[in-house]
């Protein structure tokens, strides 16, 4: 799944790429479209979605054909590409111009657009629809898309979840056992300090990398497994708590694997020397990052597998994102939009896996030999580890200022030895909590 994680950038520079507002030029939007776009009986929606890779976009592009086909004398799904960094700033501007897109591919940044009243309350056309049955879906993954708590204001077609991914022939030439679902971090350490390969100060062969440790909602997990969070809520959240105990803890195991356990690179090794030491390169033999990586590396020159998060102690919890779609409230076509994103749900789900680049939320689908036959060794292991998943981001109208602004600077000079854990915490909680006071 190169997919959403090339759009994500890994999901550390997704952020950043959106703060751009107000640039003057904007790429043109690819666009597809059928042959039938000038037909007057069938309802035309205008769709939105961010380029990925070749890959998944032309797997898009024969979404929109088979919908199209389905659905010939009724709707028809007019679906176009912008490269992510502009996608958002086309969205505002369409708004502004009145020139709405009907429907759009969600992320965190569209819970701006619900709470600026710009989002259809998708919960009648569900209800009508019948959507979801929790014996088919995990239902309760999707609570969060319910931003007022009863209703949804997006509809999810697809998960996205972390993996410890760990190279299997690095570990057979040392004659370990590979990770697996019982492994703690405890485990982690002791296996990284067999695989890591020194020379005097140089080395060779690293046995861990931070991989998303080092974004806040990588590291977040480890505080999760010790029951604390470094906010109180997902939607809305109402106070930042990077000062609790078990947040500094967190911050300080993370801190040591780097300075004081030197088990991974310093930061300043990996900007310089990422690509020829990152897990890719071969000489890392385990990584935390994304399911969103797992197409990139099926060409790996290596045998390499993946096992849910290590547990911390005895527990683990695991982080999930949705990919889905938002309807405008504007729209005038709001059936048909709402019928392409439903489809994508249901009919689709199948084809989605065979497809093997998202993660289907229909449970058969996301089971099926068609996705599981395609994917690394443990793969199913980390897709059963969702059943008790929490959403790995939260929903607040100024999130993007307070990842930008406060959490990125603070947990990089935490990487960077610059400040301590309690240090971190205390910026953070001060800044992150005075942008949630309302405004007078």
């Amino acid at each position: 799944m190169s997919t959403l994680g090339d759009r994500r950038l890994s999901r550390r520079n997704l952020v950043g790429a959106a703060g751009v507002a107000g640039a003057a030029a904007l790429a043109a939007p690819s666009l597809i479209r059928s042959p039938r776009a000038g037909a007057q009986d069938v309802q035309q929606v205008k769709a939105l979605m961010w380029n990925n890779s070749p890959t998944i976009d032309g797997n898009f592009e024969k979404r929109v054909q088979l919908f199209n086909e389905a659905y010939a004398d009724q709707y028809q799904i007019n679906l176009e590409f912008l490269p992510y960094d502009q996608y958002w700033q086309k969205l505002l501007l369409s708004y502004s111009a009145g020139d709405i897109y009907d429907v759009y591919f969600w992320d965190v940044q569209a819970y701006g657009h619900y709470k600026r009243d710009l989002l259809l309350d998708l919960q009648p056309m569900v209800t009508a629809a019948g959507l979801f049955d929790p014996a088919q879906y995990p239902t309760g993954l999707f609570d969060p898309w319910k931003f007022d708590g009863q209703n949804f204001y997006a509809l999810p077609e697809n998960l996205q979840t972390l993996a410890f991914y760990y190279n299997k022939t690095l570990f057979d030439a040392a004659g370990l056992a590979v990770p697996d679902e019982s492994w703690n971090w405890d485990m982690v350490l002791e296996a990284a300090r067999a695989l890591t390969i020194r020379d005097g100060d140089r080395v060779s062969q690293w046995g861990l990398n931070l991989g998303v440790l080092d974004v806040w909602w990588g590291m977040q997990t480890l505080s999760w497994a010790k029951g604390d969070a470094f906010f109180d809520q997902t939607v809305e959240p109402t106070a930042f708590q990077f000062s609790n105990p078990a947040n500094i803890e967190t911050m300080r195991w993370v801190q040591d694997l780097i300075w004081t356990e030197k088990l991974v690179p310093e930061p300043a090794v990996m900007a310089q020397d990422g690509e020829s030491i990152g897990f890719s390169s071969g000489r890392t033999a385990m990584i935390t990052s994304g399911s969103w990586d797992i197409s990139g590396r099926r060409e790996l020159p290596f045998e390499w597998g993946m096992a849910p998060l290590p547990k911390w102690g005895e527990n683990r919890v695991v982080p999930y994102w949705m990919g889905g779609w938002v309807i405008a409230k504007e729209s005038q076509v709001a059936e048909a939009a709402f019928a392409w994103a439903s489809w994508s749900a249901t009919e689709f789900q199948p084809t989605m896996a065979a497809d093997g680049d998202w993660i289907p939320i229909q449970n058969a689908a996301r089971d099926s030999e068609e996705l599981v036959a395609q994917m690394p060794t443990g793969f199913s292991s980390v897709t059963q580890s969702l059943a008790d998943a929490r959403l790995a981001d939260f929903y607040s109208a100024n999130n993007q200022q307070i990842w930008n602004e406060v959490f990125t600077p603070n947990l990089t000079q935490l990487l960077n030895n610059e400040q301590t854990p309690e240090e971190t915490a205390a910026a953070i909680d001060e800044a992150a909590n005075a942008l949630l006071e309302p405004a007078e």
